[in-house]
C-alpha cells in the first residue's frame, strides 16, 4: 500500500480521523476507532500555517519555514504527498507554493494538491481532504464491525428494505432542501413512517435522538387528530414537550397516507429549526427557568389541508422567530419530505398483492412480531436480576449543583421494567426531559439489544417504564426542558451500563456521554447571524477492542458542520478541529478521545449558547477499565483574559475572543495491567 504524506493548514492534521462525527449504523453496540488512525498515522501528517478566508482572500500568510524540518522528521521517504489547504479551491495560491517547496525537498514524489480536483460545491474540509489523499494513491482498509455477541441473523423481508428505503428517501430530502445549516450540515432531523394506531412501521438511519422522540409524538397527534377523521393532503404539526415532543426548536409534522379513501398508514418526520423565539438566539437558553422562555410551544394543530397551508398559522409561525425565513424554508423541507413520503407508501401500498389490504397489513404485523420476538430473546440470553446505575448531570444552568441521575433495569424472562423513579426532581433550569424525549433514550437502548431485526417499535414491547411525575424525567408543564440532549444520551448512557452489569463480558464500557450543542450568534453592521453546532465526544471501550474517538455515540448521531460552511455563513475564523488526545480511559481497550474546537469572532459582537456536560464527571470504565478525562470551555479573551465557562453557560462575546471546547473522553474497558 502507498505510503502518503498529509499537508494540511494548521490545526487541521486530524480531519480525516474526526470525519463528520456520524455513524453509519446508530445502533451498532460499539464504535471503534477511525480506520484513518492507522492507514494515515500521525507521524505523516504535517501542519502549515497561513490561512485563505471564505471568500478566497489570504488573511495569514503561508510560512512554510518549518517544511523542511517535518519532512525531514517523517518515518520515511513518502510515496507522495497529498496537500489539502482550506479554501484552496477558491485561492490556490498557499496549495501551489507549498507544492512547489515540497517538489524541492522530495525530488520525483508526486505531489497533489487539492485544488486540482473538481469537488462537489457542498463539500467540506473532510471531503476535500478525502478525495485528495485517496487521488494521491491513499487506500482505506474496509474495517470489519466488531459485535458482542453476533446473534442468528435474521432474513431480511422485501417490505423491511422497501420500507428502510423509503424511509432513508425522505430522511435524504430533509437534509438537501432544508435551509439552516444545522440541518443540511448537521442532518439534525428524522423521517419514520407509521400504523394509523400510531405503531413505528420504519425509520430512517439518522439520529436515534429524534428517531426515539417520534413514536410520542406522533402519538400526541393522534389524540387530538384520530387517523380515521384525516384526508389526503392534509398535515399536523407540534413541538410541545407535554404531547410527546422534545424541545420547542424540534417541530413534528405528520401527514397521512390515504389508499382507496382508507387511511393505510402515517408520514412523519422532525426537524431541528434555528430560531423559535424565545429568550436567546437560537431558542436554546441556558438559564431558562421555564419554557415560556424558551420560545413557541405548539400543541398539535392542523396546519394544512387539502395541500394548503392555512395563512394565519404560518404568520404565527414566522412572527416567532428571529430568522422567519429559515423557518419557512424548513418547514418546506418537511412538507416535501411527507409529500413524497406519502406518495411512496401508496405505491408501495398499491404494489402489495395488488393493493390487498389484508396482504399489506399481514405483512406489516409480521415485522412487527419478528422485532418483537428478537428483542425477547436478545433479553431472555441475560440472567435474571436488578442493576442500578447512577450518574449525574453537572448543574441545571441556574446552579452548580450536581442533578442525580438513578436507572434501574429488573429484568424477568424475556421482559425489562425501566425504572427512573430515583431520578433527581425537576430542575429550576433546562436540563428537564419530558418522557417524549425520555423514550428517545429507552427506544435506543431496545434497540440496540437486537440490532438485526426490523427497525420498528415493537423493540420497546418487552420494556415497561416507570418515572415520577414532577422529576428531571417526567417534568410538569411548564418546565424549562430546552436543554434536554445531555439528559437523554446519559439515560441511554445509563441504561446500557445498568445492562452491562448482567453481561461484563459482552457489553462496551461507558460512552463519554456528551454531544455539545452550541449556539452561536452575533451582529455585523447591523445584520444578526445564528449558527447552531453539535461536537460529539467518544465511545467506550469494548471487550473487543478500543472506543472511537471524535464519534457521535448512543442517541446522538449528528454530523459536524464543516469550517468552511462557518466561515461562509458567519464572521468566524475556526483555528482548531481535533482530537483530544490522552482524554480517554485507560484499559486493556481505552475509551475513546474527545474532541478540540476552537471559535474565534472576527468581528462585531453577540452570544454563545454553551450546553455541556461532563466538567465535573466522569465516564466510568467497566471490568477494571479506567474512567475517561472531564471536559472544559473557556474563552480566551482579545485581552489576554481567560474564562473558564461552567458547563451551561450563556456569556457575550467580542471580535477577537477564542472559543475553545473540549469533550469529555469514554471509559475504557478492562485493567490496563492486563496481558493484551
Amino acid at each position: 500500500m502507498a505510503q502518503i504524506a498529509l499537508v494540511t493548514t494548521a490545526g487541521f492534521a486530524d480531519v480525516l480521523s474526526l470525519g463528520r462525527q456520524n455513524r453509519a449504523d446508530p445502533y451498532a453496540p460499539h464504535v471503534g476507532p477511525s480506520p484513518w488512525l492507522a492507514a494515515l498515522p500521525e507521524a505523516w501528517r504535517i501542519e502549515l500555517p497561513g490561512r485563505i478566508d471564505a471568500q478566497g482572500q489570504e488573511v495569514q500568510g503561508l510560512d512554510l519555514s518549518g517544511l523542511a524540518a517535518s519532512i525531514a522528521a517523517l518515518p520515511a521517504r513518502p510515496d507522495a504527498v497529498a496537500v489539502c489547504l482550506l479554501f484552496a479551491d477558491l485561492n490556490p495560491r498557499h496549495e501551489q507554493a507549498a507544492q512547489a517547496a515540497l517538489q524541492a525537498l522530495l525530488p520525483g514524489v508526486p505531489v497533489l494538491g487539492s485544488h486540482t480536483l473538481q469537488g462537489e460545491a457542498h463539500w467540506g474540509e473532510f471531503e476535500w481532504t478525502l478525495a485528495t489523499v485517496q487521488a494521491a494513491g491513499a487506500h482505506l482498509p474496509d474495517p470489519s464491525p466488531a459485535v458482542s455477541a453476533p446473534g442468528q441473523a435474521l432474513p431480511s423481508a422485501p417490505l423491511a428494505q422497501d420500507l428502510e428505503a423509503l424511509c432513508n428517501a425522505m430522511q435524504r430530502t430533509l437534509v438537501e432542501q432544508a435551509v439552516s445549516s444545522v440541518v443540511r450540515e448537521a442532518m439534525d432531523c428524522a423521517a419514520a413512517v407509521f400504523l394509523p394506531d400510531g405503531r413505528m412501521l420504519a425509520q430512517a438511519k439518522s439520529l436515534p435522538l429524534l428517531l426515539g422522540s417520534l413514536t410520542p409524538a406522533v402519538q400526541g397527534i393522534l389524540a387530538h387528530y384520530p387517523a380515521q377523521g384525516m384526508a389526503e393532503g392534509d398535515c399536523f404539526a407540534s413541538n410541545d414537550p407535554w404531547q410527546g415532543g422534545t424541545h420547542l426548536p424540534d417541530w413534528v409534522l405528520l401527514a397521512p397516507v390515504l389508499v382507496k379513501g382508507r387511511v393505510r398508514a402515517l408520514a412523519a418526520c422532525i426537524l431541528h429549526h434555528q430560531d423559535v423565539g424565545g429568550m436567546t438566539p437560537g431558542s436554546v437558553p441556558t438559564e431558562a427557568r421555564s419554557s415560556f422562555q424558551e420560545g413557541l410551544r405548539l400543541p398539535p394543530v392542523h396546519w394544512v389541508r387539502s395541500g394548503h397551508a392555512d395563512p394565519a398559522l404560518t404568520r404565527l409561525f414566522t412572527a416567532n422567530s428571529r430568522m422567519p425565513a429559515n423557518l419557512e424554508g424548513d418547514l418546506a423541507a418537511q412538507r416535501a419530505c411527507l409529500d413524497q413520503g406519502v406518495a411512496a407508501m401508496q405505491a408501495l401500498i398499491e404494489g402489495a398483492d395488488g393493493g390487498s389490504e389484508a396482504a399489506f397489513e399481514a405483512a406489516c404485523e409480521a415485522l412487527w412480531q419478528t422485532t418483537d420476538a428478537a428483542t425477547r430473546a436478545a433479553i431472555a440470553r441475560a440472567p435474571d436480576g436488578r442493576w442500578t446505575f447512577h450518574d449525574a448531570l453537572d448543574g441545571d444552568g441556574i446552579t452548580d449543583a450536581l442533578v442525580p441521575i438513578e436507572v434501574t433495569i429488573e429484568k424477568s424472562g424475556n421482559a425489562l421494567t425501566l425504572d427512573l423513579r430515583g431520578c433527581a426532581d425537576q430542575t429550576e433550569g433546562p436540563v428537564n426531559a419530558a418522557r417524549g424525549a425520555v423514550w428517545a433514550a429507552v427506544t435506543y437502548f431496545a434497540r440496540s439489544l437486537a440490532p438485526e431485526a426490523p427497525s420498528n417499535g415493537a423493540c420497546t414491547a418487552p420494556m415497561r417504564l416507570l418515572s415520577r411525575q414532577g422529576s428531571i424525567v417526567d417534568p410538569l408543564p411548564g418546565a424549562a426542558v430546552n436543554a434536554r440532549t445531555n439528559l437523554v444520551k446519559l439515560l441511554a448512557n445509563a441504561l446500557l451500563g445498568a445492562w452491562a452489569q448482567a453481561l461484563p463480558q459482552r457489553q462496551p464500557a461507558a460512552n463519554a456521554g456528551v454531544a455539545v450543542v452550541l449556539s452561536l450568534s452575533g451582529v455585523v453592521e447591523g445584520q444578526p447571524w445564528i449558527l447552531t453546532e453539535i461536537i460529539a465526544s467518544a465511545a467506550g471501550g469494548a471487550p473487543w477492542g478500543p472506543g472511537g474517538s471524535g464519534v457521535s455515540t448512543d442517541v446522538g448521531n449528528a454530523r459536524n458542520t464543516p469550517a468552511r460552511v462557518l466561515e461562509a455563513r458567519a464572521p468566524l475564523r475556526i483555528e482548531r478541529l481535533a482530537l483530544r488526545r490522552g482524554s480517554g480511559g485507560a484499559g486493556q481497550h481505552a475509551g475513546g478521545c474527545g474532541v478540540v474546537r476552537a471559535y474565534r469572532l472576527l468581528a462585531g459582537n453577540g452570544q454563545v449558547s454553551y450546553r455541556g456536560e461532563r466538567h465535573r464527571t466522569q465516564a466510568p470504565g467497566l471490568a477494571g477499565g479506567q474512567p475517561g478525562h472531564s471536559g472544559s470551555a473557556r474563552i480566551e479573551r482579545a485581552d489576554g483574559r481567560v474564562e473558564q465557562l461552567p458547563a451551561k453557560a450563556r456569556v457575550a462575546w467580542q471580535a477577537g475572543d477564542l472559543l475553545v471546547i473540549e469533550t469529555a473522553g469514554a471509559g475504557g474497558w478492562g485493567s490496563p495491567h492486563e496481558e493484551r
